[in-house]
């Protein structure tokens, strides 16, 4: 039986929780601000895929009290939100638990650029980086909603240097995903799936966050406003899909500036803007909305800053990224100097 111990119990690190446990692992769940009530309670999930389930792995309030209990842990998966630039780093975190040579680290967070910090802290373990196409919300403590789709993409990082046991890591993993009734692919360079996400990640975050709408509300409010305006010229009612797409293709751009231009391109944007205008209303509640209403710090840097970073470093035109983020640092300040009184 696989040892796991799972950092971040929100609504994704639930639901990887749930599976890991129905796939028969030892899951142990680091649970910080909801630690009392996943205690007492367990997680309840509510899925339209998995069903309804109530169920109860070990629980502790730090990395710290599940390393002191003398378990070395096969896997150590990263769900907490990514926090790029920040102090102390998740993998100082973690370190505890982290068992050299034989500790896999499975990071599964949003972004661009997150597994670095594990990278170099743990050289001598495998590395395996995670896209997950799961929405979920936390509707209560350690009660998560779960709808629309799940997959889960899985590789070594770095792609280039895949020694055998980073192979057989990532591919057991898989496995174990697989056994609790979920989907995963493991590919040999992963991050192709890290920047598809992007593609719609970095458009849809920061849009919805800063609009506080949901990706359909977005697009119906645009559409709505104009039908509605007394104005002799009245603007199309496009505004928000086209603005959407837009942050994609420049999303698209910098991707193929850095070599992945034959996988991240116009097919990209056609899919993740279709998913998005598919939907019914009123949409999807992307990850920093809800962030945002939950009071929480945004993943401004991994999501946003990150891509304008590479954007500006390989001289690509990204004016309406560089513009989000603007916006998103200063808000996600703002939002720091309430917080402080």
């Amino acid at each position: 039986m696989p040892r796991i111990l799972l950092f971040g119990s929100g609504s994704i690190g639930t639901m990887y929780a749930f599976i890991l446990t129905r796939a028969g692992a030892d899951v142990t769940c680091v649970c910080r601000s909801n630690y009392t009530a996943a205690k007492q309670n367990g997680f309840t999930i509510q899925s339209t895929i998995f069903g309804d389930h109530t169920f109860h792995p070990n629980i502790v309030p730090s990395v710290t009290d599940a390393s002191s209990i003398g378990v070395s842990y096969d896997y150590v998966v990263i769900c907490s939100k990514s926090s790029l630039g920040t102090q102390p780093t998740t993998a100082s975190l973690i370190a505890p638990a982290v068992t050299p040579t034989k500790t896999s680290i499975v990071i599964i967070q949003n972004g661009l650029g997150v597994e670095a910090e594990f990278h170099s802290a743990f050289p001598s373990n495998p590395i395996i980086s995670g896209v997950a196409y799961l929405p979920t919300t936390q509707i209560a403590p350690t009660r998560v909603s779960h709808t629309e789709t799940e997959l889960l993409h899985l590789g070594t990082f770095p792609a280039e240097s895949e020694p055998s046991h980073q192979t057989r890591s990532v591919k057991h993993f898989a496995e174990l995903i697989t056994a609790g009734g979920a989907t995963s692919l493991v590919h040999h360079d992963v991050q192709i799936q890290r920047w598809s996400k992007l593609v719609a990640n970095a458009a849809l975050n920061p849009i919805c966050a800063l609009s506080r709408c949901r990706d359909q509300e977005l697009i119906h409010a645009a559409s709505a406003s104009s039908s509605s305006s007394s104005s002799p010229n009245p603007v199309d009612g496009k505004g928000g899909a086209e603005l959407i797409r837009g942050v994609m293709c420049e999303v698209v751009a910098v991707a193929a500036a850095v070599g992945y231009g034959e996988w991240i391109n116009e097919r990209t944007v056609e899919k993740q803007f279709a998913r998005t205008t598919d939907r019914k209303f009123p949409g999807v509640e992307p990850s920093m909305l809800a962030d945002l209403k939950g009071g929480k710090k945004l993943e401004v840097e991994s999501i946003v800053g990150e891509v304008v970073r590479v954007g500006r470093r390989e001289r690509v035109k990204i004016e309406r990224l560089e513009m989000l983020y603007c916006l998103l640092c200063g808000l996600d300040w703002a939002r720091g100097r309430e917080r402080q009184g």
